[in-house]
């Protein structure tokens, strides 16, 4: 049905996803709906996992690397992680671990995890074990993800899901060849490497089970042309094959009957926008709520204009003239 995120008051909803790619408005969307929560008088926390972040931007604060406190908002939290940060927060949470692990297999000094840090795939490995500590930790009521643009997202999630098989196999491997070792590695290392890898695996495992949990929501945000709803669907997909839950669409930067009158550009284009809105209701209206909006007259930046987004996210009913 055409309506507003209304619905997400009514659940219990832990995690609300915000998916879609680059330039649809994501991040406003999910900053908006993070401060309609803390405004509820609900403990909010605003993460964004984005390469290149603008939460910070957006709310007129520096919340880069560590979660803090926006003032004014008593209930909201927010931080934005960056490449440069996981890292430095992975080496100091993974870094020992992953030493105690090399070095029982090879003679290798502490190198190893600044290289083992650079390695494809461990940002995105991290920023998942990153939200589940938050998720676990219980400071927060909800937990509203801003992330990475399309692309990143799904290979995020298709990693984890390949690390946990592979961690699997790793234990086992390392089983077999463990009384070979045992010789080799008396006192080079603190912990038995095949008990870290069990806690990897483990710690892999809660992490999938989150983004699979049905508190765990997914709200695909695009716009109404043909880039943004090819790639909408096939953000939808892969987020279904991995059993995460789709309960929204929004369609920004909606030209209104308004906005289209008295220009020729206008209406041309509100007309274009009009043909993949509709394709976008006919495949998803009957599954999710779709909630459009209007292309605004100010940039979203600053609490006072995300209200304004709020409310139009939030409302009842929206009532677009789409010409």
């Amino acid at each position: 049905m055409i309506g507003s995120l209304n619905f997400l008051d009514a659940d219990e909803s832990r995690i609300v996803m915000f998916c879609g790619k680059g330039g649809v408005g994501k991040t406003t969307s999910a900053a908006a709906t993070a401060l309609h929560f803390a405004d509820k008088g609900t403990r909010t926390l605003l993460i964004s996992t984005d390469p290149m972040p603008s939460i910070s931007d957006i709310l007129e604060c520096d919340v880069r690397g560590e979660v803090a406190a926006i003032e004014g908002i008593p209930k909201l939290d927010a931080v934005e992680l960056d490449y440069d940060i996981i890292v430095d927060l992975w080496k100091k949470k993974f870094g020992e671990e992953v030493y105690e692990v090399v070095s029982s297999f090879l003679p290798v000094d502490k190198d190893i995890i600044d290289y083992v840090a650079e390695a494809p795939g461990i940002d995105e490995e991290f920023a998942l074990s990153y939200i589940y500590d938050l998720y676990k930790s219980g400071r927060y009521e909800i937990i509203v993800w801003d992330t990475a643009p399309a692309g990143g997202t799904l290979s995020l999630i298709k990693l984890q899901d390949k690390f946990y098989r592979h961690l699997g196999e790793a234990a086992k491997l390392y089983s077999r060849v463990r009384i070979a070792l045992e010789t080799l590695i008396k006192g080079r290392t603190k912990r038995d490497p095949l008990e870290i890898i069990s806690e990897w695996e483990k710690l892999s495992k809660n992490v999938l089970s989150m983004l699979e949990d049905q508190k765990t929501k997914a709200i695909l945000v695009t716009i109404p042309e043909a880039l943004g709803v090819n790639q909408t669907e096939r953000v939808a997909k892969e987020l279904e094959r991995y059993g995460i839950h789709i309960c929204g669409l929004i369609v920004n930067f909606m030209l209104t009957g308004d906005a289209m009158e008295g220009s020729d550009f206008n209406r041309k284009r509100g007309e274009m926008q009009k043909v993949y809105f509709e394709k976008l209701a006919q495949k998803y209206s009957e599954r999710i709520d779709i909630v459009p909006t209007p292309l605004l007259p100010f940039e979203v930046r600053g609490v006072d204009a995300l209200r304004e987004l709020e409310k139009l996210l939030f409302k009842k009913r929206l009532s677009l003239s789409l010409g």
